[in-house]
């Protein structure tokens, strides 16, 4: 049964166990819609936490994408200043090694 149901149903149950004066019948009905409200409550909480874990999962892997793309920036800004680096390094050697040459 359905939270809802299980509510009309206990009410019911109550008005029932009233007119026929049956405290049993009215105890149930009573319970009966503590167990529907219960049901309805928990369903409301179980879809707020599926939305919850979606949209979390969402911004997470929007995060990763972000995360992604700057680390391939940074790391194609680095090999180019490695590049550039070497380039500076290559050209002083070979200076220093003309220098050396026309010592000699």
């Amino acid at each position: 049964m359905t939270g809802k149901l299980d509510q009309i149903s206990g009410e019911v149950k109550e008005k029932a166990g009233e007119v026929l004066d049956d405290s049993k019948l009215k105890a149930e009905g009573v319970v009966q819609q503590g167990v529907g409200k219960t049901k309805e409550v928990a369903a409301d909480a179980k879809e707020k936490a599926e939305n919850f874990a979606g949209e979390a999962k969402e911004k997470v892997e929007n995060f990763a994408g972000e995360a992604k793309e700057k680390a391939a920036h940074l790391a194609g800004e680095a090999k180019e200043k490695v590049a550039h680096l070497a380039e500076e390094a290559k050209e002083k050697a070979e200076g220093l090694i003309n220098d050396i040459k026309s010592k000699f």
